[in-house]
């Protein structure tokens, strides 16, 4: 819901590196973007929010050539996610740039999610956990998180291109009601919506009664219609069809 209602996206993104600690569980998430022909690159959000404080900057920009998952993604195609254990070798162990970051921020064991990037570039979600190594389970679960962040970085892309929209709370619309507009707007059957959202189909009907009552509609053609004539959704679906 937070995805499609957030006027800002890169809000979103603690949300998500929250949810990840949670669900494998690991001890920390750092979304980083790094311009790997300058040699440059910083940490975009990070869980727990003890990791605000800690060198991450510091620690990419001097050690990012060396470790062995960013060299990987940087030198080929391969959007596959890894774990060090399978990439690196002994070297890395006794590195000064593995030492650096079990001193700063505890790092031991790391599983990278690699999201799309320009060509140059390296963008991905790094989680680390200590002692313990990732499971095969693990690296299932990481594969379906890497294709749904790779969605949410695209939805930004095209938010971030959009207009600036209206804010439902002037007509009392609630950050669920926005969420199912957004959706109707899209096309989406109330089943649909549902399921996107999680929700009874009934629950999504009486959203949408609530949505007609509020901008003052008997339909979801004129709700859209409307919605788009106060700038509540964009002038057509985020796809452009």
């Amino acid at each position: 819901m937070a995805i499609l209602t957030e006027r800002e996206p890169v809000r979103v993104w603690p949300l998500l590196m929250e949810r990840l600690t949670a669900d494998l569980p690991v001890d920390l998430a750092v979304l980083v973007d790094l311009d790997w022909d300058a040699g440059t690159g910083h940490a975009l959000t990070g869980k727990p929010d003890w990791l605000y404080e800690a060198p991450l900057d510091a620690l990419i920009n001097t050690h990012m050539r060396v470790h062995p998952l960013l060299r990987h993604y940087a030198s080929t195609a391969d959007r596959t996610p890894l774990t060090l254990d399978e990439i690196a070798d002994d070297r890395w162990w006794k590195s000064e740039a593995y030492r650096a970051g079990r001193s700063a921020i505890g790092i031991d064991r790391q599983l990278a999610l690699p999201l799309s990037a320009r060509t140059g570039q390296v963008r991905s979600v790094i989680m680390s956990r200590s002692g313990q190594g990732f499971t095969g389970r693990d690296l299932e679960y990481a594969g379906l998180a890497r294709s749904l962040l790779d969605t949410v970085s695209a939805h930004e892309a095209v938010v971030r291109g959009l207009p600036a929209l209206g804010d439902p709370a002037e007509f009392g619309i609630t950050a669920r009601e926005a969420a199912v507009l957004a959706l109707l707007s899209e096309g989406l059957t109330a089943y649909a919506i549902g399921r996107r959202l999680r929700i009874a189909e009934r629950t999504v009907v009486k959203h949408k009664e609530n949505l007609y009552k509020k901008l003052g509609v008997h339909d979801r053609v004129t709700a859209v219609n409307r919605a788009r004539a106060l700038g509540l959704v964009p002038e057509e679906p985020p796809d452009g069809s």
